[in-house]
């Protein structure tokens, strides 16, 4: 892509983990530096996205964006705009946006965006609309139900606020069924007949594992060749460990924590599994496994609906145990209608959700 003008691009983030919302801004950031422009990370140093930036090359500021700070943090995030002067600031999450915004807005950068990443109900206030409303003067979401909320609760004009899903990254090397197949059996050290299904996610209450473990267990029972496999880790980590250490199924259920390279084990996967409860947008864990060909079940929450549908894969009724069991069994039972699904997803995917596509979009937005 030709580069018109340099652009010098300030992020901000509050949180220290490293999940959907920090890969996302970790991957936008390199696709911008790879088209010639500066970015520049300002977050807490015992974050994640901190250390991966730094590793990267990125200039990194460390400021730790917490509610009782935020007045000192408006003056820190002055002086870090004034010195830099950038075309445009961005900020991720709650505590890191009324600071930079704030500082951004009595600076005058005429970009001050405001991302969205989770569906999470924001509340209608004054507050709230001010950020909304007054300090930001562009806002990306990563869901169509995401946007339709904000412009409903502060009433926004539709052409200031708009949907950039988490894209896709083409190149990546997806590794073969089989392959995937034989490599978690063997890490796993189980039967070569064993056949998997699973999450890849952060560990937090609302992804759902809690409920994901109760229908497997139901399952389990019809297909004993079957396990759950648990990717991700977070604060949740010791409650399922526990939930598991109870369950009957407890030798067929692997939780393998965070992988730097979830497409190596997502392939593995007969059926890719989300069984959020509320506040997604669209998830990057259901991507990648449209990318990957992996069959999807995943609860009727948030953003899901809007890449999950009759034709890309399985919604269940209720977030409920019982009718994401039945769901996965119904799925894995029909071999025939999980290579339909993961054939239109896949293609889907690749059209539509690619750097290149939405890089370019959220580029034209900031320039």
């Amino acid at each position: 892509m030709p580069i018109e003008k340099k652009l010098r691009i300030i992020h901000t983030e509050a949180s220290p983990h490293w999940g959907g919302q920090e890969i996302r801004i970790f991957e936008e950031m390199k696709w911008f530096r790879e088209q010639g422009h500066e970015m520049i990370l300002v977050a807490p140093d015992d974050g994640t996205l901190f250390k991966r930036c730094k590793e990267d090359g990125f200039q990194v500021i460390s400021v730790y964006f917490t509610k009782p700070r935020t007045f000192l943090n408006i003056l820190k995030m002055l002086w870090i705009i004034r010195r830099l002067k950038p075309n445009a600031v961005a900020t991720h999450s709650s505590t890191d946006s009324w600071a930079a915004l704030i500082a951004a807005f009595l600076l005058s950068i005429k970009k001050r965006v405001r991302y969205r990443h989770v569906s999470t109900l924001v509340s209608k206030n004054l507050l709230n609309s001010l950020q909304y409303r007054i300090l930001s003067t562009l806002i990306l979401t990563t869901g169509e139900c995401i946007r339709k909320q904000l412009i409903n609760n502060f009433n926004l004009r539709g052409a200031k606020i708009h949907v950039t899903p988490t894209p896709i990254l083409i190149s990546r090397e997806i590794p073969s069924h089989l392959d995937s197949r034989i490599n978690l059996q063997k890490k796993l050290k189980i039967s070569p007949n064993s056949r998997f299904i699973g999450q890849i996610s952060v560990l937090r209450g609302w992804k759902g594992h809690l409920l994901l473990i109760e229908a497997f267990e139901s399952i389990s029972t019809k297909h004993p060749e079957l396990n759950l496999v648990i990717v991700g880790e977070g604060a949740m980590r010791e409650i399922i460990q526990e939930k598991i250490s109870r369950s009957a199924q407890k030798s067929k259920i692997h939780l393998i924590g965070h992988h730097e390279y979830p497409e190596q084990i997502l392939s593995a996967f007969d059926i890719s599994v989300l069984a959020s409860t509320k506040n997604e947008g669209i998830p990057q864990c259901l991507l990648l496994s449209m990318q990957c060909k992996v069959p999807i079940v995943a609860n009727d929450v948030g953003g899901i609906p809007e890449i999950i549908t009759e034709k890309t894969g399985v919604l269940t009724d209720k977030v409920c145990s019982t009718d994401l069991s039945a769901k996965i069994f119904e799925l894995y039972s029909n071999k025939k209608k999980q290579l339909y699904l993961a054939n239109n997803a896949h293609k889907i995917v690749t059209e539509k959700f690619s750097w290149q596509i939405i890089g370019s979009k959220i580029l034209k937005l900031y320039s």
